[in-house]
């Protein structure tokens, strides 16, 4: 049996691929896999951060609708890049176990610099404002201009001085295995976006690829997928705020930590729930809930 695997072109998202279908030998050593690459909105339009497209999904829509039309089985994506709501004929059906949901901070020395360290006028790369403000949160006087493109293309930017240092996903390190030295910046303040560091496998629900796999996402793994897409869900604000939010699962435990912070960072404001497994939707608008009543009080 052929599976057709749809994914974006970068190095990232083939490497992420490639995670996912080993994860998939290993349940079904007999499936044979194509890889079908799109090019997506997100990727071909680079000139302007993410958070000035005015349409959401821009890393997602072009690869699921390659599924949507029967070009491909599955999609694999970056947790974090799937929109609030997908096609109604689409689901998540499996993911692997999460990567570290961190950012992390890359300095153009080769140190693991914190960011309370950074000195007054460095110029930090970055296209998130979640991750602009999170950062003024703890060092003012920095300065901040924008960046796009795949990860090693950041790199390579950061270590040609057009840096003093860049924020980007820890995950994608691990996965491209790059050996650099990086700060791994903490929970709290440093809320990731939802989703981030779990690859989401899509398929269409009545498929028969669907049947084999939505079983096989082990319970963990599951129930923060779950929190987190119930937190944005009941958010519904895309990536135009500077809002984060991650699940960690301890003894079958679920703790949720969200926060919400002013565009300037000059104001922050961070909860923590926790629950049983089984009450993750739960935890997770509930989160949104409080976040979204709070975004009165914070000035943007």
């Amino acid at each position: 049996m052929i599976i057709r695997v749809a994914t974006r072109r970068s190095k990232l998202s083939l490497a992420q691929t490639e995670i996912v279908l080993e994860h998939i030998k290993r349940i079904y050593p007999s499936l044979q896999f194509e890889i079908v690459t799109k090019r997506t909105i997100g990727d071909i339009k680079k000139d302007k951060p993410l958070y000035r497209f005015n349409v959401t999904g821009v890393f997602e829509k072009e690869v699921n609708e390659t599924v949507l039309r029967g070009e491909a089985d599955i999609a694999v994506h970056s947790l974090k890049d799937l929109p609030s709501s997908i096609n109604e004929q689409l689901e998540i059906i499996f993911a692997p176990p999460r990567d570290p949901p961190n950012d992390v901070l890359i300095h153009k020395s080769g140190r693991a610099v914190p960011p309370e360290e950074l000195p007054e006028g460095s110029v930090i790369g970055t296209s998130s404002i979640r991750r602009m403000a999170q950062l003024k949160f703890v060092n003012e006087k920095v300065r901040f201009k924008d960046i796009r493109g795949n990860i090693d293309t950041r790199i390579k930017k950061l270590l040609s001085n057009h840096y003093d240092a860049i924020i980007i996903a820890e995950a994608g390190i691990i996965r491209l295995r790059l050996n650099m030295s990086y700060y791994r910046l903490p929970l709290i303040p440093f809320t990731p976006a939802p989703g981030q560091g779990i690859i989401a496998v899509v398929a269409l629900r009545e498929s028969n690829i669907a049947k084999m796999l939505r079983d096989k996402i082990d319970r963990k793994t599951r129930s923060m997928i779950i929190a987190e897409r119930s937190f944005i869900e009941e958010l519904n604000i895309g990536c135009r705020l500077p809002v984060g939010g991650v699940s960690l699962v301890n003894d079958n435990k679920i703790v949720f930590i969200a926060s919400i912070l002013s565009r300037e960072g000059d104001v922050g404001y961070w909860i923590k729930l926790k629950g049983d497994l089984e009450e993750a939707e739960k935890i997770g608008r509930k989160a949104g809930e409080i976040i979204k009543s709070r975004s009165d009080e914070v000035s943007f």
